[in-house]
């Protein structure tokens, strides 16, 4: 599955918040997501990754994709066991 954002995309935050309650202890699921997202500025978004979810900047620089909120990976579904946060990668 891979979705595709921008700046003016409508409500990204409920979707990426969908897709991290799937994902986010489904250490052994078959779901896979690659978020993208394009140049431009992403204000008060906060996004957890789950399992087998990837996040990119599309820009052509490091600096053309950004965000004003969080990307995060949290061990809160394994009692802070963060041993076992692996699969999931952040790039831009």
């Amino acid at each position: 599955n891979v979705k595709v954002f921008d700046p003016s995309t409508p409500n990204i935050q409920g979707q990426v918040d969908s897709i991290f309650q799937q994902q986010e202890s489904a250490q052994f699921g078959d779901g896979r997501y690659q978020l993208l997202f394009k140049p431009g500025t992403y204000n008060n978004l906060n996004v957890q990754l789950g399992f087998y979810t990837s996040i990119s900047g599309l820009g052509l620089k490091p600096d053309d994709t950004n965000f004003n909120g969080d990307v995060t990976v949290d061990a809160g579904w394994f009692n802070g066991n963060a041993t076992q946060n692996f699969w999931r990668s952040a790039e831009n």
